[in-house]
């Protein structure tokens, strides 16, 4: 895979403001979609068909492409067969993640699924490091544990609540197994094709509309084909296709697709990490909404989980200089003089022997002249 120089757009000053303005805007969207998802079950449970719902959101991702790359005045739609089989990959694996995002709500809370999300940051660096040869110096890799540190330490939540009926908690504790099951698989499939989706963004000079058009036209087709082979759209579907849509089914809907669209845009000009990092910044803002509209209590674990993590936020892009590079042993010997710049070691020694060998087999032992530079033997 070849790569654009994206060294040179993320230079320029512009480009960085926008890339930090799509990474907040990302941060809020991914915190309304998760508790949209949440207020949007009725009795604990979806009134509505979740392959519909994210069948919906890449319609939405599909037709918001279409009308910016009509924008565009000159769009370059650059593309190869190879091209198209690697948008079919994100393509179709996004679809089975965001399923697996409504499981994995279903059974954990808002706040414990941004948590347990934010593990993809860690398995993103793997990911990164196998795929892209991606190399990270220890201080960002100590931060990528501080988070991992982080998101275990929420956890403890649900053990430390110890007072309630132990026929709830191990009712619970099993519900809880799944979720944590669905979220480490929806870590893994995430850091995965989050660098994979990152090679295919840079890996040709598209516009990046272009590119999102084939990546949502495979999962449009992904999400179409589950629906006709659970017999939920078609002649044999026992309820149609936006039964059960509540309003905030809708919200869903439509937050799911903005975090698709921002997410596009920071693997094309910024990186994976960056990425996964932004929406981390979402944990404090999802625990303070579930507090006031779930009424779900902020517990200490909570909050020094969220406190963990955001350390390791500011230590992975701040803390840099905490951990230099290790600088490598200089050679103490002199510099030759310019008249025997023609010797790439920079050694007397091997110069003179290199000079001597044209006249005698012998070489003997030389130094240099601190006056004219000459050797004297």
């Amino acid at each position: 895979l070849f790569y654009l120089d994206h060294h040179q757009m993320m230079t320029r000053s512009p480009q960085r403001l926008s890339t930090v303005t799509v990474a907040l805007v990302l941060m809020s969207v991914s915190t309304l979609q998760a508790m949209a998802a949440t207020l949007s079950k009725r009795d604990g449970a979806y009134p509505y068909k979740v392959i519909s719902a994210t069948l919906l959101s890449e319609m939405f991702k599909l037709i918001c492409s279409m009308g910016l790359l009509a924008l565009e005045r000159h769009p370059n739609m650059y593309w190869t067969q190879r091209s198209v089989m690697m948008a079919a990959v994100p393509g179709l694996a996004y679809q089975v993640l965001n399923n697996l995002n409504f499981v994995t709500l279903y059974f954990v809370d808002a706040p414990t699924f941004q948590i347990l999300g934010n593990l993809k940051i860690v398995a993103t660096g793997i990911a990164g490091l196998v795929l892209l040869g991606r190399h990270l110096t220890k201080g960002k890799w100590l931060a990528l544990m501080l988070l991992t540190l982080g998101a275990a330490t929420s956890q403890l939540k649900s053990s430390g609540c110890g007072g309630g009926d132990e026929e709830e908690s191990s009712s619970m504790s099993s519900t809880r197994t799944l979720g944590y099951a669905s979220a480490v698989v929806c870590v893994f499939l995430s850091a995965s094709m989050g660098v994979f989706t990152e090679m295919f963004m840079k890996g040709n000079p598209a516009s990046i509309h272009f590119q999102n058009i084939q990546l949502y036209f495979f999962g449009i087709a992904a999400n179409f084909v589950a629906l006709l082979y659970r017999d939920e759209i078609g002649p044999n579907a026992e309820t149609s296709l936006l039964h059960g849509f509540n309003f905030w089914a809708c919200v869903t809907v439509v937050t799911n697709g903005s975090c698709g669209l921002a997410v596009s845009f920071l693997l094309r000009y910024a990186d994976s990490i960056a990425k996964t990092y932004s929406t981390s910044l979402a944990i404090p803002c999802t625990s303070v909404a579930a507090y006031l509209f779930l009424g779900q209590p902020i517990t200490a674990p909570n909050v020094l989980g969220s406190g963990v993590m955001l350390v390791s936020l500011a230590y992975f892009y701040f803390g840099e200089h905490l951990f230099p590079p290790s600088k490598q042993k200089d050679d103490s010997s002199p510099k030759p003089p310019p008249c025997c710049d023609d010797d790439p070691s920079g050694s007397s020694s091997s110069s003179s022997a290199k000079g001597g060998s044209d006249k005698n087999s012998m070489v003997l032992p030389t130094t240099v002249s601190a006056t004219n530079g000459e050797p004297i033997k």
